[in-house]
């Protein structure tokens, strides 16, 4: 069962697609290409708003890390 930040997301990224007029149909899965390009705008909007992107970036990866254990 996904977790609601899972869930979250998926509902933000089906929202980004419908206003990038992309919606398709996915079959399976999601493209990876189009969570690239969601990861990649909102990096832009941080950047925007003053945020350093690669700052951004680790801080997501730490994130990632603390709730999958994952670690390189």
């Amino acid at each position: 069962m996904p977790t609601e930040a899972a869930r979250a997301a998926r509902i933000a990224l089906e929202a980004y697609l419908r206003a990038e007029a992309a919606e398709r149909r996915w079959g399976a899965g999601i493209p990876a290409c189009d969570i690239v390009d969601l990861m990649t705008d909102l990096l832009l909007l941080a950047k925007e708003r003053g945020y350093d992107p690669c700052l951004v970036i680790g801080q997501v990866e730490r994130h990632l890390n603390a709730e999958t254990g994952l670690s390189r």
